[in-house]
């Protein structure tokens, strides 16, 4: 049984769905139609979209909010792992890899008539396993966790089972210039997507003042460069699939060579942690990015803005990851020095503690339910109103 193509769209392109955090599904569809994807649609944490191959390798090089892309390639009801593996061997798995291919399968189970997740991963690699054995005299593809050449996704909703092929292989959101020893880092993610949500884009004058491992920073002076988050990378899953032309993908790289076009952009970070000012300046440089932004050691309470208008970002402490002593007058002391100190501005903040962020004594203009990992947070954006009553000392 070969249900290669039996989710196909009516067009005959391939459908793909692109998954990304909670919030930014607005973010990922206008991005995916920037692309070039057809019927894109939003659904929840993701969009399904169509797609020639060349407009699949433009959404794996240049998405900055999709975490992977997954192409559902068999649909089938099962109630019970031994229906699913009966399933899963009449699939024709040439069709989708070599016989000495190595593989390996994530899942994403909602279901009470699988409620051991590991025996269904185990019945559908010994399915792919079995249906190689019988098909090609035995010789069967191994499983490899770390650098498979193909990955497959298993996904259950109660008996409604979807196998896909992941497009992208290694996560999009591992951009690759994350230092070691980074503390509570924002996903990458997570701070791309938090600076659409702003409303900024290359251009816009932006502060990092409490950098912490510097992706804020990054992700920006990454998006102004002009070249797709994703240029420097040189291995997708899709690689790996049947069919896969290196002629259309350097033809989709020398578009987008062609395309570039970097916004000059004044970026300004900074910390009072000379450790985290050190993470972003290496960030910085695995991409090449040496001189993107302005980096210095400073206190946010002491710092004033160099500019009179501009983005300013901060991802304080929550009190789940890092130690804070006194949270609620840490926050006030973040409204104060906001209210009397960056007028004109818009700040934006994110954080976990609904009662902390309640003192920054602001009315936000803007709000966003994010999750931060497990942590659910308060993406809050405020317009700044000038000032000139500065209290005394500060």
């Amino acid at each position: 049984m070969n249900n290669f193509d039996a989710l196909e769209s009516i067009s005959g392109a391939p459908r793909y769905f692109a998954k990304c955090l909670a919030a930014m599904e607005g973010l990922l569809v206008a991005e995916l139609e920037a692309l070039g994807a057809a019927n894109v649609e939003k659904v929840r944490r993701g969009a399904n979209f169509e797609a020639d191959m060349g407009t699949l390798m433009r959404v794996c090089i240049a998405s900055r909010h999709a975490l992977t892309v997954l192409r559902p390639v068999y649909a089938f009801e099962a109630a019970t792992p031994e229906v699913l593996y009966e399933f899963a061997l009449g699939f024709d798995w040439g069709a989708v890899m070599a016989h000495d291919a190595t593989f390996a399968i994530d899942a994403t189970i909602h279901s009470e008539h699988f409620p051991h997740s590991q025996y269904a991963l185990l019945k559908l690699k010994d399915a792919i396993a079995d249906h190689f054995r019988t098909s090609s005299r035995g010789i069967r593809p191994s499983v490899d966790r770390e650098r498979p050449d193909v990955r497959v996704h298993l996904h259950i909703s109660h008996t409604e089972v979807t196998l896909s092929l992941d497009a992208a292989g290694e996560a999009l959101s591992r951009r690759g210039y994350r230092p070691e020893g980074a503390k509570a880092p924002l996903n990458e993610c997570l701070a791309a997507g938090l600076l659409g949500l702003a409303g900024w884009k290359p251009g816009v004058t932006l502060y990092d003042p409490m950098c912490g491992s510097g992706t804020f920073t990054t992700e920006a002076a990454l998006w102004a460069t002009g070249w797709p988050i994703n240029w420097h990378r040189r291995n997708f899953a899709f690689m790996q699939w049947r069919g896969f032309d290196e002629e259309e993908w350097w033809a989709v790289r020398d578009a987008f060579r062609a395309e570039r076009e970097p916004v000059q952009t004044t970026i300004y970070t900074s910390d009072w942690d000379f450790g985290s000012v050190s993470r972003t300046r290496q960030s910085l440089s695995n991409m090449e990015l040496d001189g993107a932004a302005e980096l210095g050691r400073m206190d946010f309470f002491k710092m004033t803005p160099r500019t009179d208008e501009g983005i300013v970002v901060l991802n304080p402490p929550y009190g789940e990851r890092l130690e804070q002593d006194d949270l609620v007058a840490f926050y006030e002391a973040i409204g104060d020095r906001l209210k009397f100190h960056w007028g004109g501005f818009s700040a934006w903040i994110i954080s976990s503690d609904q009662e902390a962020l309640k003192r920054v004594g602001l009315r936000p203009h803007r709000r966003h339910t994010v999750f931060n990992g497990s942590l659910e947070c308060r993406w809050a954006g405020f317009d700044i109103r000038a000032t000139e009553q500065v209290p005394a000392g500060s």
